[in-house]
């Protein structure tokens, strides 16, 4: 029948259950929150997404981001239920309070233009290709010394990513991606120990509708490259998913290409390789699909 058919992608669905446990155990947590916030809306669960907005608006509020909890107000006061009414009236009186401050910021629009500036050489291809290499060398370094990898493997990997970086073009440089390609267990323990290590929990990029709107948040040479998508956004925070969670660097650079907070989730590495695959598949030329092929080989 019909009635039986699942209602969402079954990955999705095995994310939210991941989170909805994570929440159980860290109710005030901002990260978890806002990802049931976006995965709510995405399979239509109203009421479940009411409720994780009115949560996450009073984490805003206690922490005092104020621009982020007006956003959450507005998805909010579409709500008649009294406790999203009661929550959008609370976050009005915050702001209002700091309405001063608020203007002042808004009165200083150079720190994008700024931003723009020093991180403009960042966001060119080979830059993010030379950023790549030292970041997967380091990644495979920490998984050989946490005993997740042997060397040999990881020497293998290494010569790969050599091999990608000398190509020319946009081409995925991960680490994970590689090893996924060798070895879809090594790759599977690989990632959970950076997701653990990084704190940035896994998510099923391939069930979300990644909407070109949200793609141009970041550049494409630093999606491609660097194996980063940005997913969705919520309160003015950019929910961004990527391969190398450890790279720190690579966090920051993402914050300053998007102009805004950022949280960050690690993604499978197949998924990843897939989802970029068919977003950009329309902006490769045939050489880079024959370097791709060896590259993969």
């Amino acid at each position: 029948m019909a009635d039986d058919a699942p209602k969402f992608d079954p990955k999705l669905e095995e994310g939210i259950a991941y989170f909805e446990k994570m929440l159980q155990v860290m109710p005030d947590d901002r990260t978890t929150l806002e990802f049931l916030c976006v995965a709510y809306e995405q399979i239509g669960e109203d009421e479940k997404r009411r409720k994780a907005l009115i949560s996450l608006a009073g984490i805003l509020l206690r922490e005092r981001d104020l621009e982020a909890a007006a956003s959450i107000g507005e998805h909010l006061s579409k709500y008649r239920e009294p406790d999203a009414q009661a929550a959008v009236l609370r976050i009005k009186a915050a702001c209002r309070a700091e309405e001063t401050v608020e203007q002042d910021a808004a009165s200083n629009p150079s720190k994008a233009e700024e931003t723009d500036s020093r991180d403009s050489a960042s966001t060119q291809p080979s830059a993010i290709a030379s950023a790549a290499i030292e970041a997967e060398a380091k990644l495979l370094q920490t998984l050989v010394g946490d005993k997740i990898l042997d060397e040999e493997t990881a020497n293998s990997i290494s010569q790969k990513i050599a091999d990608i970086a000398n190509l020319s073009g946009c081409f995925l440089i991960s680490a994970l991606a590689l090893l996924e390609k060798e070895n879809s267990a090594v790759a599977e323990s690989a990632a959970a120990h950076v997701a653990d290590l990084a704190g940035t929990p896994p998510i099923p990029i391939e069930s979300f509708d990644l909407s070109g709107e949200i793609l141009k948040s970041l550049p494409e040479p630093l999606m491609r490259v660097r194996g980063v998508l940005p997913f969705a956004k919520l309160a003015g925070t950019l929910l961004v998913a990527s391969l190398n969670t450890l790279d720190q660097k690579l966090k920051h650079e993402i914050e300053a290409a998007a102009n805004c907070p950022c949280q960050h989730y690690i993604a499978h590495p197949r998924a990843m390789e897939e989802t970029l695959e068919r977003i950009f598949a329309e902006t490769k030329g045939p050489a880079e699909e024959t370097a791709k092929a060896e590259g993969g080989a």
